[in-house]
């Protein structure tokens, strides 16, 4: 086996593979290092099997209102062993078929932890092979690790990382979840639709920090319509834990293997400039390592850029429009400014905002919750969107590429949807900042 390559990435996850794919489809020999399973966090630990057993809870609700819709379900119950084991096929079957996509794009795999020892020179040691020396072209993808928390020791069995608890197969009767963040409510819902009683402790004075305020306040009312307790604590005693917890006060990133590089850092995270290129000439870094907004999909624009630069071309990466989603039932999701941060910024503004309810598609899917809100600036530029409520991880798609292209309200508001069905959402919210939408009082 070579050891030369024209790049090396180390790291398979989201941005790691996607540096890999795309240097390989522009002809480079290309080296893909992971110590574990191909994927990352996010596939095998993180955003995939956390959406496959919220498909299991979101179904299970919906089920418990089938009278709802003229249906009767007889003795329904669930089986959380059965659900686990769903997840697990379901990472499988990804796992498996990214390997196989990395195959046939010609990037070879090695297996094993990675130590790099100058620029363009990895270690890498395992068990199977021993220890042998790569060469090429850097790009580095280490990920990020759960953060734990002073005082706590995680023991898989009473304290527990988000990868701990994605494997339980019992419901425990009671959960405490350290953290509200975006994991942590993912995890507040999943277990409090499976009868666990749940309580949230938050040492920040407001829970999802960066979302929109009036978002924020329906999550609160829907925690309390399903009995989520929220406290807001000014530290966290592990002694007043009173069953299972869960602690997810964030993840940081995992700079193991890269010591030796003594790269210049920005707080804790590897510091790139816009090329994605570290402070070491020809060195790129992405994802988790370098991003304060840790997505999977930053990973993989990052990893694209990143492979495409370290291959002699020019191109730029930006935080500017970066969408994101949170799958709690019912969904969020935005882009852009939030309504309180467009009004520090340019002062006066215009917002926008249609109930979902409002639509026929809404109350046909007994899907009526939620609202579509639009921030623009006097002269009708986009600054941000935000919507709560059924197929919002599909919605927000339409305003990230209106914000990316410049589209003005006036434009976005004049292409109409099909009817009936959740777009007319987002034409509605245009509408109503032009006060003009035609099924509310504007």
């Amino acid at each position: 086996m070579s050891n030369k390559y024209d790049v090396v990435v180390l790291g398979g996850g989201p941005g790691g593979y996607a540096a890999a794919i795309r240097a390989a489809q522009l002809g480079a020999k290309v080296a893909l290092i992971e110590k574990d399973k191909l994927g990352g966090t996010c596939l095998n630990r993180g955003c995939i099997p956390t959406k496959a057993l919220i498909a299991c809870t979101n179904l299970y609700e919906k089920l418990q209102k089938a009278d709802n819709f003229g249906l009767t379900v007889k003795e329904l119950s669930f089986d959380l062993g059965k659900i686990v084991a769903r997840k697990n096929e379901i990472v499988a079957k990804l796992v498996k078929g990214l390997a196989g996509l990395i195959e046939k794009n010609g990037i070879t795999v090695i297996h094993g932890q990675g130590e790099v020892l100058g620029p363009e020179k990895i270690e890498v040691k395992s068990t199977e092979h021993g220890a042998r020396s790569i060469e090429g072209k850097l790009i580095l993808a280490t990920g990020s690790l759960p953060t734990p928390l002073p005082g706590v020791t995680f023991d898989g069995t009473k304290f527990l990382t988000s990868d701990d608890i994605l494997n339980l197969t019992t419901v425990p009767e009671q959960l405490d979840i350290v953290g509200s963040g975006v994991i942590g409510l993912h995890f507040a819902m999943i277990y409090s639709a499976l009868g666990t009683k749940v309580t949230i402790y938050e040492i920040l004075p407001e829970i999802l920090p960066g979302v929109d305020e009036e978002i924020v306040a329906l999550v609160k009312r829907l925690f309390k319509r399903k009995k989520i307790e929220l406290k807001t604590v000014t530290a966290f005693n592990p002694a007043d834990s009173c069953g299972k917890t869960l602690i997810c006060v964030g993840r940081h990133p995992n700079l193991t293997g890269l010591e030796k590089l003594n790269l210049e850092m920005d707080g804790r995270r590897v510091k790139v400039n816009d090329r994605l290129e570290t402070s070491l000439a020809n060195v790129y870094a992405v994802g988790d390592l370098v991003s304060p907004k840790q997505f999977a999909h930053v990973g993989y624009e990052q990893g694209v850029i990143a492979a495409e630069n370290a291959l002699g071309k020019d191109r730029r990466f930006t935080y500017d429009f970066v969408p994101y989603t949170i799958y709690t039932q019912p969904e969020i999701a935005a882009v852009g400014l939030t309504e309180k941060q467009a009004r520090e910024k340019y002062g006066e503004i215009k917002v926008g905002k249609f109930p979902l309810g409002a639509l026929g598609i809404a109350q046909a899917m007994g899907e009526i919750e939620g609202f579509v809100k639009f921030v623009c600036s006097t002269g009708g530029k986009i600054l941000g969107a935000h919507i709560v409520g059924a197929e919002a991880s599909a919605l927000i798609s339409a305003a990230v590429l209106a914000l990316k292209n410049g589209i003005t309200i006036e434009q976005f508001g004049e292409t109409f949807q099909a009817h009936p069905s959740y777009p007319e959402g987002l034409q509605e919210a245009a509408e109503a900042v032009l006060k003009r939408a035609l099924h509310i009082f504007n």
